[in-house]
């Protein structure tokens, strides 16, 4: 099912060029710098790549691999791509899928980067980011139908670049959430690890009383950067990136 994605209106507008592309259920919003870079081979270019990775998905002999909620055995060699979803996987105690958008979305962003020389690159699917910059970028929290969707930031600083961040809400998206929360946001060096942990405990969060003890738990992992919970009037943030309201 199609679903708008009304936030790309406001996503850099006046700072990059931009494509918007979808193969499949990816559906990509890429925006990149150097101006110069031409776009139509540019989209060209990152619709083959974006195939090329679903195509690894799809074709992984193991099937469980699209359906699994929790970690499963990989078997024999697997390309980089996907490693990187079945490390992701591990570490959250989800199943490799919950890794995907963010997965798909740093493949694809570091690719291009090093493919076209590009000086920025952002990549969002689905409203997972990949991010790599020269200068500081705000990631404002969506979460609608909540009163500070749109009115918090996290400020990536080019010191923390390249970042994933990601967001996993029980309210809204087509993914299925086990969870309540309006929003869990994470931010990690590895755009599949910070998806796989957005879902992971998202996943987690049921009541307003589990919003500060999930957020204190995220904060005891070395692998997370900074984390948002959001869950009705209840929020939670820990972290090293800036927070701007």
């Amino acid at each position: 099912m199609y679903e708008s994605r009304t936030y790309r209106q406001r996503m850099g507008a006046t700072r990059f060029n931009s494509v918007s592309l979808s193969v499949g259920e990816s559906d990509l919003w890429i925006g990149f710098q150097p101006s110069s870079v031409d776009s139509h081979s540019f989209t060209l270019e990152a619709a083959r790549y974006l195939r090329k990775l679903r195509n690894e998905i799809i074709n992984y002999p193991d099937k469980t691999f699209l359906t699994s909620y929790s970690p499963i055995s990989q078997k024999g060699v697997a390309t980089p791509f996907l490693s990187s979803m079945f490390r992701a996987s591990l570490a959250s105690g989800t199943g490799p899928m919950a890794s995907v958008a963010g997965a798909v979305a740093q493949s694809v962003g570091s690719y291009l980067k090093e493919r076209f020389a590009l000086t920025e690159i952002v990549v969002e699917n689905g409203g997972d980011l990949y991010i790599d910059v020269l200068e500081e970028l705000s990631v404002k929290l969506f979460a609608p139908g909540n009163a500070l969707s749109g009115k918090l930031s996290l400020v990536v600083d080019p010191l923390h670049s390249p970042i994933g961040i990601c967001t996993s809400s029980g309210k809204i998206g087509h993914s299925y959430s086990f969870g309540k929360a309006d929003a869990v946001m994470v931010a990690c060096f590895d755009a599949a690890l910070a998806d796989a942990y957005a879902t992971a405990f998202c996943n987690r969060v049921k009541t307003p009383r589990d919003v500060q003890e999930i957020c204190n738990e995220m904060n005891q992992l070395p692998d997370i950067i900074s984390a948002v919970v959001l869950l009705d009037d209840k929020l939670a943030l820990c972290g090293q990136l800036e927070v701007r309201t």
